[in-house]
């Protein structure tokens, strides 16, 4: 029995539990007891004070314990407080309650809220820094910390340019807003709570910036770039410019408008010309416009107009004519040349740019073009067909000239071309007849002309002679003219055969004359007169009539021809009237003056009559000649006692004119009334006497006139010395001498003698001051010598005057001495320069001049004549040049090529034609000049390069380089492109050949460009293609049409069906334009594939009825080559196909109806599905397999399924029908299915279940757990019912045992779990079955079940991992990619916000600072630019958090973000200098330097470098070349040579097509011995030799020695090159010394050089008297000034230390002076008794030298000696002896011997020898007389 309570072992539980604690967690043991025994209790929640509490909370009924069923949240219910229950089970139940408090724990389980999830707001945008934008709030239902909230900007701010207060959610501005580009700001805010774990939200804010109407104009560029044509009318638009603003906007040019040549519409911003433009006056403006407000902003930007150039100026030629040449033996091709051996070019210039100025030549006449031709883009002109001067020997060419412009312009007028034909000597000359006959009368008349002979030469000059036959020489002929005549008429024969030759140098050709001389037959035919007189005037040039010639012996009129046999040039006679002229050619009487003209006629009888006749022309005479001297000048000397009348001379003249005109009268200019002249004869006499101490000499001036009209005269000199009769006589007035220049010095070359008829002795002395620089006069003997060698060069003659004067009376008379120099080959042929150097062109052709030597040589005659020759030497000079010896000339014997040899190093030798020949030697460099005669040629025959269309104006595309073989034109060469730059992208330097980059206007370019470039060197133009291929750079972005499109797919479609093509567009070209698909979402990627085309196609058949392919999402992003992205989404409709056939919802039917039913009530309604779509889901029904009976009494509506009662049951009860229904589809092919039926007919007292309602609708939680009470169904019955659930043929209708129903209470229990997503709703029927008396009955209802969502799924990303593709420096903004997470859950639930999150791993900076994600699409933005360099891979997570209510489900994906790489990196050197060195004549197969090139790009396109040297290789020596990828090798393509350069400065420039960096590179030329020491030549009186040796270091370290005959007398400093002497010179032992300097360097090679030393004089020589002690006597009655003796000293040294001053130191007295430069004694004061009877004189010689006079003293002793006293006098003035070689010493030669006056005196004579012994050889017996010979060597 039942008697206790159960009773709870505590009256109040308590526990706190946290709110994050999992559900169906135990919480509480609840524990009972109860005392009876076997009492089985059972615990249950019976109620709680909080209506919901029960709802979180399940109590076990056996085990007591306390489950939670829910997440419990603090905030909602904090403290739940339950009524347990416990009872028993036995009857009657006790039961016992107890109170259960379960506290809730606070736990950070709510995330922050904001008020709103999207915030708008509008700012000026010249809001100031600090501006409030808008206040966000969030709130978090959490307390205490975990509601604590911070604010923070999550993404989107770009630049920084808002902040947020953390605390307020205040935004604010932090950055000026007009500086920002864009007009709208999308901010991503982040609330965040403070606890553990932190939670959070995020709102956005779109902040939409408005411009203030205070806001400067905004321009959208900051330059603008446009072109006009130079050809634009003024009022043309050029560009329009607009800048935005609220207010209205003025536009205004404020600079740069040059000329005003451009003007702006104020309002509209259209810039428009006002003036005519002219390309080539201005190329570019650079306008700066502004735009301003009236509020008074402004804005400025530029306008870049780039004037066109048009067609607008026709070419121009450089000359109107040309003037050119080609040799008649020129080949085919060959060039017309012009001017100093260059090829003739036709040039014109065109002002106009690029293609308008190329131009094209043509040659006009067409027969000129079968000759010519002209290169069309040179202009030079070649030979096409050969030429023939003889045929033609001048064109005449028109050559026009027109651009390439559109349309072509031609040249104003064309240009004329005179072609000559240089005649080549190819034609021989030639005989108009092979032989010629003539007879000529005999006898036979002087200058007869017997025939002209011809020979015709087409080129050249012929010269005619006679080789043979000529016999006596008895004929000539004009060896120009071919006519012979007859120059000899002794021993004339009567026949002559001569043989003619014609030759022109070259070739000859031959002729035969035959020459009869025929004998006059007498006739009656004869002049009238056998000999005719005429006169003809002489020198008059005019013809004139001298005769007529009558003859007899004939008709009247009979023909008779006349011919003067010996016209001579000078007379012609008509041929028909006899009539005899001059030919006008002047006669001279004076070379001719009668000819004898033999006249001829004969008649035309035959046999022919002929006479002759001789006519006498007689010259006459006119005044043409002067009178001529005979004899004078003269000069004479008469005495003083000549007699008055006495003829003196006879002048004596003659002219070789006639008559008057040769009659000469004489007349004086000036007689000194002393002396008349005859004017017939020219005596000259004396008209009074002579008066001695007047005058003693006359100069008088004889005139010779004729008497011709006019008068002509000459004058002439007749020099008169009066000699007293005291006066010494010479033996004549003129001595000639010729005296070899060789004559060594002190050499007697004369002795003068002139009678005294005084007796006295006579003092002889030269009058020349100057005399004693080269002769000597003795004094006493008159023997004159030679003291300083005579030079023949320096003077021919010396004309001295020789003066004999009493050494009493002081009387004197005058001689004249002419000596002439007779030349001696003393000297050798000097050249006027020590070498010569001369240019010649190459290509002249042979026997060109090149140089004409002309050497001198001061000797005379044969002595002076030079032969020339070239030395040969060890190089091959004399087989290109020659010398002509005779003139110097030096002439070619080869062609000269520049490029074979440069350079002729002649050495030429002078030799005269002396005895014994003297020569010299002279080098003449030859430098060849290179002459243009090669064409240039491109390094390479086609050149490929690459470029960056957005590489700036002028980077380097490529450089193209050319060689020319003529070394004068690689500095000339230009260079130009001829084709392929229509739009004028590219220019290129003419100098350089660096092509660089032009797109001024930044237009878009076309992927490849053929240029053909063209380089010229002046004549010859070379071609060659330059390809360029464009790295177009990825300017555009690929974009689709639109954003999502929509295509249909019939579902079932095998794989590889095609869905839809998409097609991205991107404007970019190339790479950049080319677009790859891919498939960024999973689910489709496992289901579609993307072509490349674009083309999506199946790659598995698709179910439509699958919920998840019903609308398929493809996501597929395109990807130009550059790492663009676009996005488009494409949703796949699956077209529905027949293929499900209709399924019941139940798999059998059963009902119960009452018999009494209405006809057409419905019995139950049958329900199938279809899960196909449209007709092939419409299901018609009908009844199948029925009884015919079941026909009858039921219908089913086709369309509802509604089973309805057809007729009457009554009658039919308790009868079960059993039936099948037929569900069809609508569409082929039809599918069915059927359904069993039971209907059962009951009587109408049976009561039939009926349900409480006709429809249950009941709602569960998709999280409801197993056994959770759905709900009840009850029917109303008086009968026990049970309830079941009809079996469901699908989900939905519970086929997989879902529900499961109490039969008994009809309580709908969960017995399997339910899902939301999966099934949304269920439709369940249910039956309730019971049995009324025996009667079973059933009745159905329909049971609704909604599953509801609960937050069960996170959000799941269609694509693990995302990849993206950025391309790097894409702006703020930039679309990365759209990540897209799926929830499940529906309304809420299903929601989800989008969130980046770092990657744990820490390794990246935070990646909210470079990307945002738009929270409700999934977008990916960039905040920055990024940098491929930097970071190539951005690796972060996106977070998708769902809004469930109060658990937020979350996942996350990881993205990669790959920045793709772009061309923002120049390349660069490592080094800002690189050095090299090169050996000098060395091509080393290495490089030289090698060079190192980085850029930071990324990919290996974007780092292609190429390096290019564009500058300090002009002459292109130096190469680059890639040795590894940034490895640059700088090599030398040709030898250089350290002396011609030893540093080049070269500028390397590296590109990658779109940035180009440059570098210095300095290659220094090492230097080797490949040069000789170049020794200079020293010069007079030269101490230093010195040479020059380009090599370095010790190559060019010189060392020097010394060589030659006099090389001990010196010494040369090997290393200054100082000469020292080595003992003292003395230049009267010594003058000259020969030396050699040899200069060696350290290589060994060594140059020498001669070295004639010649010695300067010093004064270290005093004069020196001919004698120490010089005796002279001297008469007492000597006159005074007379001259008693002459003083001589030499001084041995030269010039001005030579000259001699004469002074008397002492002993004088006052009687005597002595001239200072003559060194004549003379007395000066008459002698007395009272004088001394002796003079002891001391005299003194004194240079002039310096630095200080030298000088010598003689003494003179002078004897006065009485006239009383006796005077030795010498029986003859001269002696003179021969004697032989072999004379014995001490042989007597001769004697002397004297007499006194008379009276004699008391002293002996005394002999002594007074010179002309200085060797001592004779000795003279001072007593007899007698000289003999007094000592030996021999004679």
């Amino acid at each position: 029995m039942n008697e206790h309570r159960p009773v709870f072992l505590k009256l109040l539980y308590e526990v706190r539990v946290p709110e994050d604690t999992s559900p169906w967690k135990d919480i509480l043991q609840i524990s009972a007891q109860d005392n009876d025994t076997n009492s089985k209790l059972v615990f249950s929640i019976h109620s709680s004070l909080h209506p919901d509490s029960t709802k979180f909370f399940h109590l076990d009924p056996k085990s007591g314990v306390l489950v939670m069923t829910d997440e419990l949240d603090f905030e909602m219910i904090s403290v739940h407080t339950l009524i347990i229950m416990v009872r028993d089970q036995e009857i009657p139940v006790k039961r016992n309650f107890a109170k259960v408090v379960i506290h809730v724990e606070d736990c950070n389980d709510h995330s922050p809220v904001f008020l709103s999830p999207r915030y708008e707001v509008r700012i000026s945008n010249l809001a100031p820094s600090g501006s409030e934008v808008v206040r966000v709030k969030a709130l978090d239902k959490d307390i205490g910390s975990n509601a604590d909230i911070s604010y923070s900007l999550h993404s989107g701010n770009t630049d920084n340019t808002f902040s947020i207060d953390p605390e307020l959610g205040s935004i604010s501005v932090s950055k000026p807003l007009d500086l920002q580009p864009q007009d709208h700001f999308h901010l991503t805010v982040k609330a965040t709570d403070q606890g553990y774990p932190q939670r959070s939200d995020l709102c956005s804010v779109h902040v939409h910036i408005r411009i203030s109407d205070q806001t400067p104009p905004v321009f959208p560029a900051d330059e603008y770039l446009t072109e006009v044509s130079e050809l634009s009318a003024p009022g043309t638009p050029v560009v329009t410019i607009s800048a935005s603003s609220p207010a209205a906007v003025y536009y205004g040019i404020e600079s740069g408008n040059l000329n005003d040549t451009f003007s702006i519409n104020p309002y509209t911003g259209l810039i428009f010309t006002q003036r005519y433009l002219d390309f080539e006056t201005w190329e570019s403006y650079k306008l700066k416009v502004t735009a301003s407000t009236t509020a008074g902003g402004m804005s400025k930007t530029v306008v870049h107009i780039y004037v066109m150039d048009e067609n607008d100026n026709a070419p121009v030629f450089q000359q109107r004519e040309y003037l050119g040449q080609i040799s008649e033996s020129a080949h085919i091709n060959s060039m017309v040349m012009g001017k100093r051996n260059t090829p003739l070019v036709v040039q014109a210039s065109d002002a106009d740019r690029d293609s308008n100025s190329l131009l094209t030549y043509l040659i006009l006449e067409p027969e000129a073009l079968k000759v010519f031709k002209i290169d069309p883009s040179m202009g030079t002109i070649s030979l096409i067909s050969p030429v023939d001067f003889e045929a033609n020997a001048e064109y005449h060419l028109t050559v026009h000239v027109k651009d390439s412009g559109e349309p072509s312009l031609y040249a104003a007028e064309p240009a004329k071309v005179t072609v000559r034909v240089l005649d080549l000597n190819d034609c021989g000359p030639q005989f108009n007849a092979s032989g010629y006959e003539s007879s000529i009368i005999f006898p036979a008349v002087r200058d007869t002309e017997v025939v002209h002979v011809v020979a015709h030469d087409a080129d050249s000059t012929v010269s005619y002679s006679i080789t043979e036959g000529n016999l006596h020489n008895a004929f000539s002929i004009d060896p120009y003219t071919g006519v012979i005549t007859v120059t000899n008429v002794s021993e004339f024969r009567s026949f002559y055969q001569l043989t003619v030759r014609a030759s022109d140098g070259l070739f000859k050709d031959s002729a035969t004359v035959k020459i009869n001389a025929t004998i006059l037959i007498p006739s009656d035919l004869e002049f009238q007169q056998k000999v005719y007189s005429a006169n003809i005037v002489e020198n008059l040039n005019t013809v004139k009539t001298l005769a007529a010639l009558k003859v007899s012996g004939c008709y009247l009129n009979e023909p008779l021809l006349y011919s003067v046999i010996n016209p001579m040039g000078r007379f012609t006679i008509s041929q028909m009237s006899g009539v005899l002229e001059t030919t006008g050619i002047p006669f001279d009487r004076e070379e001719q003056d009668i000819y004898d003209i033999v006249v001829k006629v004969h008649d035309t009888r035959t046999p022919t009559r002929t006479a002759t006749a001789q006519v006498k022309v007689f010259i006459d005479d006119i005044n043409d000649n002067s009178p001529q001297f005979l004899n004078l000048p003269f000069s004479m000397m008469i005495s003083e006692d000549s007699e008055p009348g006495d003829v003196l001379y006879q002048a004596t003249a003659i002219d070789k004119d006639l008559g008057e005109n040769g009659s000469i009268m004489y007349s004086l200019e000036e007689d000194f009334d002393l002396f008349r002249i005859d004017p017939d004869v020219g005596d000259i006499s004396l008209q009074r006497p002579l008066d001695f101490e007047a005058l003693n000499k006359y100069m008088l001036t004889v005139v010779a006139s004729d008497e011709g009209e006019p008068s002509h005269s000459t004058t002439a000199r007749l020099t008169i010395q009066v000699r007293n009769r005291t006066n010494p006589v010479f033996q004549t007035q003129l001595y000639p001498l010729r005296v070899p220049e060789n004559v060594p010095p002190f050499t007697t070359i004369l002795r003068v003698l002139a009678k005294n008829p005084e007796g006295y002795r006579l003092i002889y002395n030269l009058e020349e001051e100057n005399a004693s620089k080269h002769f000597h006069i003795d004094f006493k003997t008159g023997v004159l010598t030679i003291t300083n060698p005579l030079d023949y060069e320096s003077q021919t003659m010396h004309v001295l005057t020789v003066r004999a004067t009493d050494s009493v009376t002081g009387a004197f008379s005058e001689a004249s001495i002419e000596i002439v120099v007779e030349d001696v080959n003393d000297n050798a042929p000097v050249f006027p320069q020590l070498t010569y150097s001369v240019n010649i062109a190459e290509g002249l052709p042979l026997n060109t001049s090149v140089m004409q030597l002309n050497a001198t040589d001061k000797d005379s005659g044969t002595n002076q004549d030079l032969t020339y020759q070239i030395v040969k030497t060890k190089g091959n000079e004399t087989d290109f040049f020659e010398i002509n010896p005779r003139t110097g000339l030096i002439v070619t014997k080869q062609v000269l090529d520049y490029e074979d040899i440069k350079h002729f190093n002649l050495k030429i030798k002078a030799i005269d034609n002396g005895t014994v020949p003297l020569s010299s030697e002279v080098m003449v460099f030859v430098n060849v000049i290179d002459v243009n005669d090669n064409p240039p040629d491109f390094v390479s025959s086609q050149y490929e390069a690459t470029l960056d269309e957005m590489a700036k104006c002028g980077h380097i595309v490529i450089k193209i380089q050319a060689s020319d073989p003529d070394s004068e034109d690689l500095n000339n060469l230009k260079y130009k492109i001829i084709s392929g730059n229509k739009d004028r992208y590219f220019n290129i330097n003419e100098s350089s050949g660096i092509i660089s980059f032009s797109n001024v206007c930044k237009r878009n370019l076309d992927p490849h460009y053929s240029l053909t470039v063209a380089v010229s060197d002046g004549v010859f133009q070379k071609t060659a293609p330059v390809n360029i291929d464009m790295i177009n750079s990825n300017r555009h972005s690929p974009y689709f049409k639109q954003t999502i499109y929509e295509a249909e797919l019939a579902e079932n479609a095998e794989a590889g069906t095609r869905v839809i093509r998409l097609a991205a567009i991107d404007p970019d070209d190339g790479p950049y334009g080319t677009v790859d698909y891919t498939i960024i979402n999973k689910l489709a990627d496992e289901k579609f594939a993307i072509h490349q085309d674009g083309q999506i196609v199946t790659t598995q058949p698709l179910d439509r009825e699958n919920p998840t392919q019903k609308v398929i999402a493809i996501k597929v992003m395109a990807k130009d080559g550059g790492g663009k992205v676009a996005f488009c989404t494409v949703k796949i409709i699956l077209t529905d196909e027949n293929d499900n056939v209709p399924q019941f919802k139940a798999s059998e039917y059963q009902v119960s109806i009452q018999s009494t039913v209405n006809k057409g009530s419905p019995v139950i309604q049958i329900v199938a599905y279809d899960a196909d779509d449209g007709k092939n889901a419409d299901v018609t029904y009908s009844v199948d397999e029925a009884e015919e009976v079941v026909e009858d009494i039921i219908e089913i509506n086709p369309f509802t399924g509604e089973v309805n009662v057809k007729d009457s049951l009554v009658g039919m009860e308790n009868k079960i029908f059993n039936f099948k229904v037929k569900a069809r589809d609508g569409s082929l092919p039809f599918h069915n299915s059927t359904v069993p039926v039971q209907l059962k007919v009951v009587p109408p007292e049976v009561p039939l279940p009926k349900f409480s309602e006709p429809l249950y609708s009941f709602s569960a939680a998709e999280d409801f757990p197993i056994g959770s009470e759905i709900g009840s169904v009850r029917a109303d019955s008086d009968m026990p019912l049970i309830y079941s659930l009809v079996n469901g043929n699908t989900v939905e209708s519970n086929k997989d045992k879902v529900f499961s129903l109490d039969q008994e209470s009809g309580t709908l229990l969960l017995q399997k779990t339910i899902d939301h997503e999966k099934t949304k709703w269920y439709q369940i029927d249910v039956i309730a079955q019971g049995n009324h008396n025996g009667t079973d009955v059933a009745s159905l209802v329909s049971v609704s079940i909604q599953v509801q969502d609960v937050n069960d799924n996170q959000p799941m990303f269609d694509a693990s991992p995302y990849r993206a593709f950025l391309a790097e420096n894409m702006p703020a903004g930039t679309t990365v990619i759209q990540v897209t997470a799926n929830d499940p859950d529906t309304d809420t639930n299903g929601l989800v916000t989008y969130s980046l999150e770092t990657l744990p791993d820490g390794t990246q900076l935070d990646i909210n600072e470079v990307f945002a994600i738009e929270g409700e699409s999934g977008w990916i933005t960039t905040l920055r630019e990024t940098d491929c360099e930097a970071v190539r891979v951005y690796r972060f997570n996106v977070v998708a958090t769902d809004h469930g209510g109060d658990v937020k489900l979350s996942s996350s994906v990881l993205v990669e973000v790959m920045v793709t790489d772009e061309n923002d990196n120049p390349p660069k050197f490592t080094e800002e200098v690189y050095h090299g060195s090169v050996v000098e004549n060395t091509t080393p197969l290495e490089p030289i330097v090698s060079m190192t090139t980085t850029d930071a790009d990324v990919s290996l396109e974007n780092r292609l470098v190429t390096c290019y040297i564009t500058d300090g290789d002009p002459l292109g020596q130096f190469a680059i070349v890639q040795e590894d990828e940034g490895q640059w090798g700088l090599i030398v393509k040709e030898s250089l040579d350290r002396e011609a350069k030893g540093r080049y400065k070269l500028q390397v420039t590296a590109t990658d097509g779109k940035f180009e960096a440059p570098v210095t590179v300095d290659v220094h030329v090492l230097d080797i011995n490949d040069n000789s020491p170049v020794c200079e030549q020293p010069r007079m009186f030269v101490l230093k030799v010195s040479a020059l040796d380009p090599d370095m270091g010790a190559n060019g370290e010189i060392s020097y020695t010394l060589h030659g005959p006099d090389a001990d007398k010196f010494h040369l400093d090997p290393r200054t090159g100082e000469l020292f002497t080595l003992a003292v010179l003395d230049r009267e032992t010594h003058a000259e010394f020969n030396l050699v300097a040899k200069a060696t360097d350290g290589g060994g090679r060594s140059c020498q050089v001669d070295i004639l030393l010649m010695i300067q004089d010093m004064n270290d020589n005093p004069p020196l008297f001919s004698s120490s002690h010089y005796e002279v006597t001297m008469f007492d009655n000597t006159t005074v000034r007379t001259p008693i003796a002459v003083i001589y000293a030499k001084d041995l040294d030269t010039g001005i230390n030579s000259e001699v001053k004469y002074s008397l130191l002492a002993g004088d007295g006052g009687y005597f002076s002595l001239d200072e430069f003559s060194g004549v004694l003379r007395l000066e004061r008459p002698l007395t008794s009272d004088t001394p009877p002796t003079f002891e004189l001391k005299v003194k010689a004194t240079d002039r030298g310096l630095p200080r006079h030298l000088y010598s003293v003689a003494m003179v002793t002078v004897d006065v000696v009485s006239l009383d006293d006796y005077q030795p006098v010498f029986l003859s003035s001269e002696y003179s002896a021969t004697l032989p070689e072999s004379l014995a010493v001490g042989s007597e030669v001769l004697s002397v011997s004297a007499l006194t006056r008379d009276g004699g005196g008391p002293d002996p004579i005394r002999y002594r020898i007074i010179s002309g012994n200085q060797d001592g050889r004779f000795q003279l017996d001072s007593q007899t007389g007698q000289n003999r010979l007094f000592f030996s060597p021999p004679i």
